[in-house]
């Protein structure tokens, strides 16, 4: 059972959700104002809110998405849009400023329960680590993201991805893969522990990619260790899996950053300052496109956006 907020300031639409939502086992409470929501959420613990956009008084739902996500004890809170502004621009723009999922009116109660339930599974993903690193997973780092983001925080974002991981596990053996995952998973946690406290966070986001938030002042240094690190240790990835001349001979063959055979790191960093306006979309896309230029090239290592 989940407990359930669902703000509109048509009343026979958010008691008919919530009908339909109580039916399916959820205990749902209604609002008519967004002030009364954002009391209500900070009064009594809730599990996802379900949130309409104009309503009445000086709130509006992009407002309060925008007041939650810069809350330190709400900015975890799922919430979805219900809106009858469901233009394309409109559910960007929800979506930027916090908003998890968008369905616009009118709606199909069905599909609405199943994103209510699908926003809540992801939510209770949120809370676990992820089972191959021990780091968290890819939700509690975008959620980490769009909260510093709302404060308006200083910070640097950092792509880690392993190069050529599936040629390594083609080379190497399938249980390879994992190995090199968990090697730069413990590299990225053993620098991270000596950044000041909360101001570095690491998560797995699947596969051989990582993001790490920093600190501005402490990214360089950061991501130079573990470049550092990864290609200090890497000869011991390999003895470990008995391929210590498959090294030697990458090694041979060219410097690390260039050598196309050897698995290696690739470091990808972006940032927000105070006076950006940045969605965590936008950060993403700064990285995708480093990456895609750093993957042109072939050379590995750190390649950073020097406009932020």
């Amino acid at each position: 059972m989940a407990r359930i907020l669902i703000v509109d300031d048509d009343i026979r639409t958010a008691q008919f959700i919530g009908a339909n939502l109580q039916a399916q086992g959820h205990e749902c409470t209604v609002a008519s104002k967004g002030e009364d929501a954002l009391a209500l959420a900070r009064a009594h613990p809730i599990d996802l809110m379900i949130l309409d956009v104009m309503m009445p008084g000086g709130a509006s739902g992009f407002q309060i998405c925008r007041q939650l996500r810069s809350d330190p004890e709400l900015y975890a809170l799922p919430i979805l849009i219900l809106s009858a502004m469901s233009g394309e621009e409109e559910i960007r723009h929800g979506l930027a400023q916090g908003a998890d999922d968008y369905i616009g009116k009118p709606f199909d109660m069905q599909n609405l329960a199943q994103r209510v339930e699908m926003l809540l599974r992801a939510n209770a993903d949120i809370k676990s680590l992820d089972e191959m690193t021990s780091l968290p997973a890819a939700g509690t780092i975008k959620r980490e993201l769009q909260r510093r983001i709302s404060c308006q925080e200083e910070f640097t974002t950092a792509s880690v991805e392993l190069m050529r991981l599936r040629e390594f596990a083609y080379q190497c053996g399938k249980q390879s893969r994992v190995d090199a995952i968990r090697h730069l998973a413990r590299i990225l946690k053993a620098l991270a522990r000596q950044a000041p406290e909360e101001s570095c966070l690491v998560g797995h986001m699947g596969g051989g990619y990582f993001i790490c938030l920093l600190h501005p002042a402490q990214a360089d240094a950061y991501c130079e260790g573990v470049v550092k690190a990864w290609r200090e240790n890497v000869g011991t990835l390999y003895a470990n899996l008995g391929q210590e001349k498959t090294y030697r001979d990458a090694v041979a063959a060219g410097p690390f950053g260039q050598c196309a055979s050897l698995i290696d790191v690739l470091v990808c960093i972006t940032g927000q300052r105070r006076r950006d306006r940045v969605s965590s979309q936008g950060l993403f896309d700064t990285l995708t496109q480093l990456r895609n230029k750093a993957l042109a090239s072939g050379v590995s290592g750190i390649h950073a956006n020097r406009r932020m």
